[in-house]
């Protein structure tokens, strides 16, 4: 049994502690053990955090022989992105510059999930500050797209460590941070599900930030119900009013509607990324799904205004992590230390007119996905290039980077949640992701859309 637990949902997990037939501290060890065989050179998980893992299945153990469970997930073993605190252990953003800042307490969301029952595996490997959507992290290594065993591909970032980490069964399920597209990029090169949730809906207390208008936490999971019990857990419901978790029973494809933008996002596909996502669009029409194309101007209209104005969240990442990168630049990628230092070219005035303009543009685009539907779209416009392509020229990094980011970050830029779903492979057998789309606090009617969509993407329709 215990050789296939890597393979199983973590609510199939957690309901075989609940039966008894898994033992909390045997499926925390085996996960440990295959961490340390697989992952020898720590560049999916930065720092393990056994002693804590062991402690807090031997307290799930005890719940599950008393009957005083704490949650559908308790004793389940899950990964940490590396800007998450932890008590007592180091938390550093992905980058050597912060190798000795040790945390005094938990991230409110790891707080939450330790009170669900949930296991602390330790943290994962990411982009410097968070502030690349690629992955790569040659100063800390980069953990390779598991997919392609002929070339050592990108992982997507900057929550690689967790989406590999889950990928290649090291975690149950993973806890990643989006700014940009930082849990949806992962999650679509990996085969995931990711969710992004509505800004200021999760806490960041004991988060590192990139940026303090548009940080995002959120799961990446095998399938969409692990997906909704994660945001559960990271919602506070477990042990504070009980709230019930998002209902996902009897979704169904029959009347699903959807609008597909004409506008932006379906334009420059790889080939291999289109003929996926058109494919599955294809399915769910077969289905019985209401698919109506539209175009979404609002796309547009806030690329043009970021473009005129500037990356805002560049200003607001360098506001944070300025005294870091000047002291110890040595300690930095050379291209996150250009990233952060263009945030001093924006002006206070242009920062707060490009913020302000975009409110207004996702008013708009809110209004809009009531009337038409939720948006549906390729979550990346791109396969995953080559490490070595991208660490031997930068111009090819910065190219890569405003193409992966493209239609994942207008979910940002315009206060939107999204989910994004696997879809199907590209040519060298690495997976595609197709995103939903939909206003703020629309979380729970997404994980509900997605559910019903999920088999019908995977085939099992």
């Amino acid at each position: 049994m215990g050789g296939d637990w890597h393979r199983m949902s973590a609510l199939a997990l957690g309901a075989g502690i609940g039966s008894g037939a898994i033992d909390p501290r045997a499926l925390t060890a085996y996960f440990l053990e295959r961490i340390e065989a697989a992952d020898g050179d720590r560049a999916i998980y930065l720092r393990l955090t056994a002693e804590r893992a062991r402690a807090e299945a031997d307290g799930a153990h005890r719940r599950a022989q008393t009957g005083l469970r704490q949650s559908p997930l308790d004793g389940v073993p899950i990964s940490w992105k590396d800007l998450y605190d932890s008590a007592g252990d180091v938390t550093g953003h992905g980058t050597p510059a912060l190798a000795d800042r040790v945390a005094q307490r938990d991230a409110t969301v790891l707080a939450r999930a330790t009170r669900a029952g949930l296991v602390c595996l330790g943290k994962t490997n990411q982009s410097e500050f968070a502030f690349s959507i690629l992955g790569l992290n040659p100063k800390l290594g980069t953990p390779p797209n598991p997919f392609d065993e002929s070339v050592a591909r990108l992982p997507g970032g900057s929550s690689s460590g967790a989406a590999v980490s889950l990928s290649r069964g090291l975690a149950a399920a993973a806890i990643g941070s989006d700014t940009g597209g930082s849990v949806r990029v992962p999650a679509a090169w990996n085969g995931l599900v990711g969710l992004k949730t509505s800004f200021g809906l999760l806490p960041l207390d004991g988060a590192l930030g990139l940026s303090t208008s548009m940080d995002t936490v959120g799961p990446l999971t095998h399938d969409v119900a692990d997906a909704a019990a994660l945001f559960a857990v990271l919602d506070g419901r477990f042990g504070a009013g009980n709230r019930p978790a998002p209902d996902l029973e009897d979704a169904t494809v029959s009347r699903t509607r959807f609008a597909l933008p004409t506008t932006v996002v379906w334009g420059s596909l790889d080939p291999h990324v289109e003929a996926a996502s058109r494919g599955a669009v294809e399915r769910l029409r077969a289905a019985g799904c209401t698919i109506d194309e539209t175009p979404v101007p609002e796309f547009d209209e806030a690329e043009a205004l970021v473009g005129r104005l500037g990356p805002y969240h560049a200003a607001e990442c360098h506001a944070l992590w300025y005294d870091v990168i000047e002291s110890r630049s040595e300690l930095v990628y050379t291209p996150i230390q250009e990233r952060i230092r263009s945030g001093a070219q924006m002006s206070a005035t242009d920062a707060a007119r490009a913020r302000q303009g975009l409110d207004e543009i996702a008013k708009r685009l809110h209004a809009r996905i009531r009337r038409h539907g939720v948006l549906i779209m390729p979550t990346v416009a791109v396969s995953p290039p080559p490490i070595a392509d991208l660490e031997a020229d930068f111009e090819v990094y910065r190219a890569a980077n405003v193409a992966v980011l493209r239609n994942t970050r207008l979910a940002n830029y315009l206060a939107c949640c999204a989910l994004t779903l696997p879809c199907g492979r590209d040519g060298n057998g690495v997976p595609v992701g197709l995103m939903l789309m939909a206003p703020p606090g629309d979380e729970e009617r997404l994980l509900r859309l997605g559910r019903a969509i999920e088999p019908v993407l995977a085939g099992d329709s």
